[in-house]
């Protein structure tokens, strides 16, 4: 596992910008409904060997899930939409960054609400990815179980270069 970086913002951008990163967040998200923040949120955590546990997960995301539902769901679809139409290029990019800053600023507030709940000992990420489908009340089907387990061989992978060492 890499040094702690306490910042969950610029180790998410890190992480996000890894080889097979991206793709397998964005596949669990459209595919199976899964939530990138709180993925990439409980992934730092075990990249600094720590965890929450089951009980204090379904709280974290008792807390993530207003703004997720109320405001960064809703510019992703206003985003797609305009995405659509060449004409409405200008307001795309406008949207796009809007729901980036909005995604960013909850990465902070995960960040506080994780590191309140947090314990030591990570343990496997595939199993801590797992509790969070659980506590989200998610059904792991094969494909989420794939999906899981694609995003959390790259997102070892890259916690193993180090990447995270140069976020800042």
């Amino acid at each position: 596992m890499s040094e702690v970086n306490p910042d969950l913002r610029s180790w998410a951008l890190d992480c996000y910008a890894q080889p097979g990163i991206a793709p397998a967040l964005l596949a669990l998200q459209d595919e199976c409904a899964q939530d990138v923040l709180l993925l990439l949120a409980v992934t730092w955590l075990w990249s600094q060997g720590r965890r929450v546990p089951g009980q204090s997960l379904a709280w974290l995301v008792s807390q993530h899930s207003p703004w997720q539902q109320q405001i960064i769901d809703p510019l992703r679809l206003v985003r797609r939409r305009l995405k659509q139409d060449s004409v409405t290029q200008g307001l795309y990019q406008q949207a796009k960054r809007l729901e980036l800053d909005a995604e960013l600023l909850q990465l902070t507030r995960l960040q506080e609400w994780a590191l309140e709940v947090a314990v030591s000992g990570a343990g496997e990420l595939r199993e801590q990815l797992q509790a969070l489908c659980a506590a989200r009340q998610l059904t792991c089907d094969e494909r989420l179980e794939s999906l899981l387990a694609v995003y959390a061989a790259a997102a070892e992978a890259a916690t193993q270069t180090g990447f995270s060492s140069t976020a800042g």
